[in-house]
């Protein structure tokens, strides 16, 4: 797994995506040479704001302020997995600026060399109420021939829907959010690899193409969170696909 991550790293994030850089001094950078870890023992967590309906957030690690001046803003996230000195932390999302708690982790387990991805999204189409959930992520069964991959619907507005990679329709009748009640779709799946792949996401069972993102390059042995964003006939924040490859 690690020489799976180190060959993302080193291939850098070109997906427009917001750097969420954490302040505490317990969030650091982790050391490697070669597949050793030469830092000290560490846990690693990204995150994803897509609550399309909430306003931007401060994030606070067991009460302490761990998040950039001015928050993070909707439809925004992580660029990389960031290090955390591991141990048991409650996580808040409050609204940037004030003490208005919008979703909250209790206080749970972050162990040494796992890998974590925490989302915050609103409920359903419109706005409905804010949620935050934590998801083990789980590299055990990677394969370094293959593309490896997992889909989320992260959109609340956006219908049940289907997943196709070049033209070849790989995950159906996804609906949002639909990963917190079936862990089993935070698993990585494979794909072939090549440098040109179209991704199409259609209203499930039909050729209705809500979003679609061409020439994304999937590597052999390369890890990937492809989800589903935004709010459906937006001017300003509509249905998108992003191709977010796992680095730290």
């Amino acid at each position: 797994m690690t020489n799976i991550m180190t060959k993302g790293h080193r291939k850098g994030i070109a997906y427009g995506l917001v750097l969420l850089t954490l302040l505490t001094a317990g969030w650091a950078g982790c050391a490697k040479t070669g597949s050793s870890f030469t830092s000290s023992s560490v846990t690693y967590v990204s995150v994803l704001h897509m609550a399309p309906y909430a306003p931007a957030t401060d994030i606070y690690l067991n009460g302490t302020l761990s998040s950039p001046v001015g928050g993070i803003a909707p439809s925004s996230s992580s660029n990389k997995y960031s290090a955390l000195q591991p141990g048991n932390y409650d996580i808040q999302f409050k609204k940037t600026g004030t003490d208005s708690l919008m979703a909250d982790i209790p206080a749970s387990s972050y162990d040494t060399l796992h890998f974590y991805t925490l989302i915050l999204y609103n409920t359903n189409a419109g706005g409905g109420l804010v949620r935050a959930v934590k998801i083990a992520d789980d590299f055990s069964t990677l394969s370094a021939a293959s593309a490896n991959y997992r889909f989320f619907n992260l959109s609340p507005d956006a219908p049940k829907v289907d997943l196709y990679l070049n033209g070849t329709a790989v995950q159906t009748s996804r609906a949002s959010m639909d990963n917190v009640g079936y862990p089993g779709y935070n698993s990585f799946q494979q794909a072939g690899t090549g440098l040109s792949n179209s991704l199409q996401v259609k209203v499930a069972g039909s050729d209705s193409v809500l979003a679609s993102l061409n020439n994304q390059d999937l590597e052999a042995g390369g890890v990937y969170t492809i989800f589903l964003s935004g709010v459906k006939n937006s001017s300003t924040n509509n249905l998108n696909i992003t191709v977010l490859p796992a680095t730290y």
